[in-house]
């Protein structure tokens, strides 16, 4: 992984969303997707941001690049069986209106309202400033540019507020992070290719993501230069991907 490639490139796949409308067209197996790519470990890992997202003092949630709403979905189960939720706004957004009508499905046996809006996480205009007290984003900073949504998620976000982030990260030992990636670049072309009947970009930029998304350390800096303070991360299975939490000043 690169340092310089990192700096110079802060969308680490690569990829734009108005040159392939890739996750509309992959939505209906996306959840499938990532149990396969995951061999299902990523449900553990939106457990445990569930967790951290809950844990947290908010009043208004911003879920980011919501997907089929793993997250949003998460945050309400924990709060039926601990504090309610009644009061708090709960805002679940993404740019794919198709990830969106199967997370509207997902999250309207809940019982709490949870409002869907399909913005760019880029550029979210109609979020007033200061408004929100708290934004996670999972699984999605890799597809973006990280320099923008973490300005953009800075700017909606009141004094003091927090922002909690999961994504790829890096195994502390280089020779363990070189196998996985290894690991990662000879399976998940095959298990992309029959789980999304060939659509070779599906899995091509996730795999691209991952190998040149930055060192926990490294994002961890990102956030700080971004303006966050308090800023702390922690990994999970080993390192593949991290949890960072940060607040705004």
């Amino acid at each position: 992984m690169s340092n310089s490639r990192t700096l110079a490139e802060p969308n680490a796949a690569r990829f734009s969303n108005t040159q392939d409308d890739v996750f509309g067209r992959i939505a209906t197996r996306y959840d499938l997707l990532c149990d396969l790519f995951s061999l299902w470990i990523h449900r553990y890992w939106k457990r445990r941001v569930a967790a951290v997202v809950a844990a947290e003092p908010w009043r208004d949630l911003l879920d980011i690049a919501c997907g089929t709403g793993d997250i949003v979905l998460r945050v309400l189960q924990r709060s039926q069986r601990s504090p309610s939720v009644t009061g708090r706004r709960i805002v679940a957004a993404d740019i794919s209106p198709q990830m969106l009508a199967i997370a509207h499905r997902r999250l309207a046996r809940c019982g709490h309202d949870v409002e869907l809006r399909q913005l760019d996480a880029h550029s979210m205009a109609a979020v007033p400033a200061g408004s929100i007290d708290l934004c996670s984003i999972s699984l999605g900073l890799k597809i973006c540019n990280r320099t923008l949504v973490l300005a953009e998620a800075l700017r909606v976000l009141r004094p003091g507020g927090r922002i909690v982030v999961l994504e790829a990260s890096n195994i502390p030992l280089r020779w363990l992070h070189t196998a996985y990636l290894s690991y990662m670049s000879a399976c998940m072309p095959l298990v992309g290719w029959l789980a999304t009947g060939g659509d070779a970009s599906a899995y091509r930029y996730l795999l691209e993501g991952i190998r040149e998304f930055p060192t926990a350390e490294a994002l961890a800096d990102e956030m700080r230069e971004a303006g966050f303070g308090d800023v702390y991360f922690e990994r999970l299975s080993l390192g593949i991907v991290a949890i960072h939490v940060a607040r705004k000043p």
